[in-house]
């Protein structure tokens, strides 16, 4: 009971048994000891339990103990009550009634136990008086009759409590009422004690006997007697925010003509009975004949939700009415009382519709409000409300309320107080009470306090009231199965979880996990953002891996087996949907049993795969991080072709690194080869060419040492890519043909078409377009024999291109359009190369907006997704286009922010590009030494990686610039050496070139 001050063992042993200890009582008093620290434990780490010599001390702030903090508040509220402060005064009274619970030291005996306990409860006492008649004083009466009545119940003797009831009763408008409250007692005190009742309680009868006006509050006096009632506890003084709610709540009360019923539902701690109070008050005015307020008690620690019969009786004791024996008599008398009346009811707490019919009103003029922690669809004509966290600026406001604005309160701390809070008003008006009476705290503190992931639900608290308590109470109003649902889908280590999975994880069939999500979901347990997507708010779902955590590892392990399995099972299914033709990849690849629900086509895997990804990125990383070794090796190999082709590239280097780990600790050479070669895959994607040909020569070892030819073709190809990306098309093409000669061998069909689009693109890039029409044409035709849509569509988009640098537009936008309609989901890296290739067609058809549209968009993607090589590409024919609309400078910047990052990425091809278009901006400008210096360093450059039309161009741009610079001699020969390329290449360019030689 004092903190800090030692006890001695053998005082402790006297207050524990009184003088008749047992024989063991010391040993038996290190048990209890050792139990209470347990507890203790868990109470954060300022509350310790310390022995020293003989003695034991509890060492914490007196404030964590209830009854000095019950003490403290009550002190608090005096003081401020002296100095107007009548709110704040109504506040920590009832923070302070909130710390007490049930019996003092209950479930012990002893003498010391009795005085002690008597003891608290006369403090408890007097701070309960203190506040009724601190509210007496200020208007509150019929709302402090139902407790007044409890306490001269529990406290039998006290005349205080007494002359408290019989004033409310009075000031109520109840008389009667009143005068038997006084009779009642004085039989007690007489027929009980032998004594009459003293003075002060004889007097103030006397007084209600005559009616003394003088009783009432001063606004009342002189008034007819017929005072509303009201029992509705005080507006909420840190309310903030949902006026949308309150909106949608007041104009469903204006447009309903029959007695209106609104329900609040919503999780618990999320702020319906605040609503519902705020709401009240703002109607009160019309409904002159009182506003009723009962506590039905649905989510009560200490008491059972009332019953119908009994909230009758309190509702008509309200109305000073004569309360009949019968449920269906009560009924019809409470209704009969309403049918002249005007009376706003708020119903609270209730714990389903059953409970509530009974208490609606049953003629027009009536409102009933309700709040509830489930939905109540079983009342006909409700309007319901389903109430959310607050969103962020009213989070801050309401913890700003409760702190006090004399505290320093920065903002972002008081942002990511109100995140770990998880925006729910009950965490954090118990989080700011917290901070209010540690004044040696900062918000940051706090904000670190909470930050512990393992102690967050254990710290939102303020004296005895925690988070926990209030979850509690929803998740002991679940059946058995309910919460064994509950619990078990805590587990699950995804964003959200479907039908499906919770049917794997629940050993169900998908019609009973459906029911039993519906349930969880009518408690406000867990929500539904998207149609068929559940979720937990992130701190009941805390709450739901705590409880998890009690039961036994094994029933844990299975849960989340069958879970992993589940998304294995499914990912597998979506992959080989979307990419049959794929190599699947090591031959252990785990097919768990079972069924494949909702996934049977392409366009089904496509929409599984898109809406369960961010599912499947926390899964794989749960299975890497918890043990679950093969699991973490195979969801990798499963996801990595969607990721690659959706442009996930930092997830999948996370998951495919990862992968190898786990490969390599399940001792799986093929399995680690793989996972190297999707790993490669990746860090060619992002740039990193070094790194992507050294993952996949090390596989290449590998795969060569087990004869899997098709892995070999695949890496060969892969690396290919690589130098191909590196503008080194000699190493590039030896890759590719070495690839196909593979897949020939093989019967690869597929993998055929692959290598001949590889082929085709280098005999491109080399200027050799009737050798690259021919291999993609070739390619095309077996990607149409394979129904491949995507092959289809990257062929057709190389065939386009060609068709373009050979002056060919028409055709080459036809084949563009084509390429787009074949496969339109073609994924954000080949939709952006698709724009640009239709924004260079624009551009030389004078389209230049339409270009410059395009060129945008696809820009814009390469920079979401991090491909800078394309980046690239878009930034430089940008440029060209801003040049042939005449917007030099422009053109300028752009093309310089390409040649600074072609650079860095070794992109030699944009390299030359970006030298030669500044190379034309100096021409056009007469700057001609900067334009000659421009125009050799892109011909050094396209003669390096073999680009002859680059050449060709370049030569012939450097001719025309000699000429204007009067040097004809030299001019003619660059025209001589492009018109000789351009012959080679037979492209359109060679007439020109012919007829500016001819002149």
């Amino acid at each position: 009971m004092t903190p800090g001050k030692p006890v001695s063992t053998e005082s402790l042993i006297r207050k524990v048994w009184d003088e008749n200890p047992p024989a063991n009582a010391r040993s038996s008093l290190y048990s209890h000891v050792a139990r209470l620290k347990s507890h203790l434990h868990g109470a954060g780490e300022d509350v310790r339990l310390r022995g020293g010599s003989g003695t034991y001390s509890l060492e914490t702030d007196p404030e964590n103990i209830d009854y000095h903090h019950f003490r403290a508040l009550c002190s608090q509220a005096r003081s401020i009550t002296e100095n107007g402060d009548v709110d704040d005064a109504f506040r920590l009274y009832g923070e302070a009634g909130r710390l007490w619970r049930g019996e003092p030291l209950s479930g012990l005996s002893g003498s010391w136990v009795v005085h002690t306990r008597r003891k608290l409860e006369g403090d408890l006492l007097a701070g309960t008086v203190e506040r009724v008649e601190l509210e007496l004083l200020h208007g509150s009466n019929t709302d402090l009759v139902p407790e007044l009545y409890d306490l001269v119940n529990r406290f039998r003797f006290d005349e205080k409590l007494v002359e408290l009831l019989m004033l409310a009763l009075y000031r109520a408008g109840r008389q009667a009422e009143a005068l038997g409250a006084y009779r009642q007692a004085h039989r007690r005190l007489v027929g009980e004690l032998g004594a009459e009742p003293g003075p002060g309680l004889r007097a103030l009868h006397q007084r209600i006997l005559q009616g003394d006006p003088a009783l009432l509050p001063q606004s009342w006096r002189g008034t007819s007697g017929n005072t509303p009632l009201t029992s509705l506890p005080r507006d909420v003084h840190t309310f903030v925010g949902r006026t949308p709610e309150i909106n949608r709540l007041i104009d469903e009360w204006i447009r309903e003509d029959a007695v209106a019923v609104l329900a609040i539902d919503g999780m618990a701690g999320v702020g319906k009975t605040a609503l519902a109070v705020h709401l009240a008050h703002r109607l009160a005015d019309d409904y002159p004949d009182g506003v009723l307020y009962l506590d039905l008690l649905g989510y009560d620690a200490e008491h059972a939700s009332m019953d119908p019969a009994t909230a009758l009786e309190r509702l008509l004791r309200l109305l000073g009415i004569p309360i009949p024996d019968s449920l269906d008599e009560r009924v019809a008398r409470w209704r009969t009382a309403l049918a002249r009346r005007k009376v706003l009811l708020v119903l609270d707490n209730a714990i389903g519709h059953d409970q509530v019919g009974p208490l609606l009103p049953g003629a027009p003029g009536c409102l009933v409000v309700v709040t509830s922690r489930r939905r109540l669809a079983g009342l006909d004509d409700i309007h319901s409300l389903s109430l959310e966290v607050l969103p962020p600026q009213e989070g801050a406001a309401l913890f700003g309320r409760v702190v006090g604005s004399r505290r320093a309160l920065h903002p972002d701390d008081v942002v990511r107080v109100v995140r770990l809070c998880g925006h729910l008003p009950l965490a954090i008006q118990l989080a700011g009470s917290r901070l209010r009476h540690r004044p040696a705290w900062s918000v940051a503190d706090l904000a670190e306090l909470l930050g512990r992931n393992d102690r967050r639900l254990t710290e939102i608290r303020a004296g005895n009231r925690g988070i926990i308590a209030a979850f509690e109470l929803s998740f002991n109003g679940l059946d058995e199965w309910q919460q064994r649902a509950f619990w078990r889908l805590g587990l699950h280590p995804g964003a959200d979880i479907t039908a499906d999975c919770a049917a794997a994880l629940l050993e169900s069939d998908r019609a009973e996990a459906e029911r039993l999500l519906d349930d969880l979901l009518d408690h406000h347990l867990i929500s539904e953002p998207r149609r068929g997507r559940y979720r937990f708010h992130d701190l009941i779902g805390e709450y739901a891996r705590l409880l998890s955590n009690r039961e036994p590892e094994s029933a844990r392990a299975e849960v989340l087996r069958r879970v992993l399995d589940h998304y294995l099972l499914m990912a597998d299914t979506a992959d080989r949907l979307l990419y049959p033709h794929r190599t699947r990849g090591p031959a252990e690849l785990f097919h768990p049993p079972g069924p494949r629900p909702g996934i049977a086509t392409e366009e089904q895997a496509l929409s599984w795969m898109n809406a369960e990804v961010d599912n499947l990125l926390l899964v794989t990383r749960y299975a890497a991080d918890h043990g679950w070794t093969r699991h973490a090796a195979l969801l990798p190999r499963v996801l990595g072709r969607y990721l690659d082709v959706w442009v996930r590239w930092a997830e999948a280097a996370e998951l495919h690194t990862r992968a190898v780990e786990a490969w390599r600790e399940l001792g799986n050479h093929s399995g680690t080869a793989y996972a190297l070669a999707d790993l490669s895959v990746v860090r060619r994607q992002t740039g990193r060419h070094e790194e992507a040909l050294r993952l996949a020569d090390e596989a290449l070892t590998i795969q060569r040492a087990l004869d899997d030819e098709r892995a070999i073709a695949d890496l060969l190809d892969n690396s290919g890519l690589v130098y191909w990306q590196r503008s080194e098309f000699d190493v590039a093409l030896d890759c590719f043909e070495q690839a196909l000669r593979l897949r020939r061998a093989l019967a690869d069909r597929h993998g055929q078409a692959a290598s001949l689009t590889h082929v085709g693109i280098i005999h491109s890039h080399r200027g050799d377009y009737p050798k690259a029409t021919e291999h993609l044409l070739g390619a095309l035709g077996l990607y149409r024999q394979d129904g491949d849509r995507r092959g289809q569509q990257v062929a057709l988009n190389n065939i386009g291109e060609i068709e373009f640098k050979l002056g060919n537009h028409t055709t080459a936008l036809g084949h563009y359009e084509e390429a787009e309609s074949v496969y339109p989901d073609m994924g954000p890296q080949n939709k952006a190369i698709w724009l640009n290739n239709v924004a260079n067609v624009y551009q030389l058809l004078n389209r230049h907006a339409d270009a410059l549209e395009c060129y945008r968009q696809a820009l814009r993607i390469h920079g979401d997704i991090g491909d800078r090589r394309h980046e690239v590409d878009a930034l430089n024919n940008i440029g060209n286009c801003y040049a042939r609309m005449g917007r030099d400078e422009d053109a300028l910047v752009h093309h310089q922010k390409a040649l600074r990052i072609s650079t860095e990425i070794s992109e030699r091809s944009e390299e030359s590009q970006a030298l030669l278009s500044i190379g034309g901006i100096h021409h056009r400008a007469n700057h001609h030494d900067a334009a000659l210096a421009h125009y050799e360093k892109a011909l050094a450059v396209a003669h390096a990686i073999g680009d002859v039309h680059q050449e060709a161009r370049t030569l012939d741009e450097m001719g025309t610039a000699l000429a204007d610079a009067g040097q004809e001699a030299r001019a003619e020969e660059c025209w001589r050496r492009a018109l000789n390329l351009y012959e080679s290449l037979g492209v359109m360019e060679a007439e020109l070139v012919r007829a500016r030689l001819a002149r």
